[in-house]
């Protein structure tokens, strides 16, 4: 399942999961995800998840721009429409959020531990 982190100065502030097909970003009380900030417009940005034909059960997430005042911008860079990927940060007037997508990224080595026979030792079969 993929989601926005909101976070601050690195600490996590609130998770949203991308649990529709489309969620609307803005400063418009109304709007899915809610952005107190006079720098966000109140019908700043969307994110769509479109199903992934190639991937049983996968999606693609995609942000867009709604034209507003001071941009979306992704990894630093002002975008109109952009696919997202796995650890993209996504700036909203100085809301700062990570896109996280679970299916994208492999699995960590830390889930293919094992137990040993001694009490409190832990390995990896790799």
């Amino acid at each position: 399942m993929a989601m926005l982190v909101l976070t601050h100065e690195g600490l996590t502030i609130k998770r949203i999961l991308l649990d529709k097909a489309e969620l609307r970003i803005g400063r418009k009380t109304d709007s899915d995800i809610f952005i107190d900030d006079m720098l966000a417009s109140q019908r700043h940005a969307k994110i769509e998840m479109i199903e992934n034909t190639e991937d049983a059960g996968g999606a693609d997430y995609f942000i867009e721009d709604l034209k507003s005042t001071n941009h979306t911008y992704i990894n630093g860079t002002p975008i109109e429409r952009k696919k997202l990927v796995h650890n993209d940060v996504i700036r909203i007037g100085k809301h700062t959020f990570k896109f996280l997508d679970e299916s994208a990224e492999p699995a960590d080595k830390t889930t293919k531990l094992r137990k040993s026979w001694i009490p409190g030792v832990y390995y990896t079969k790799d």
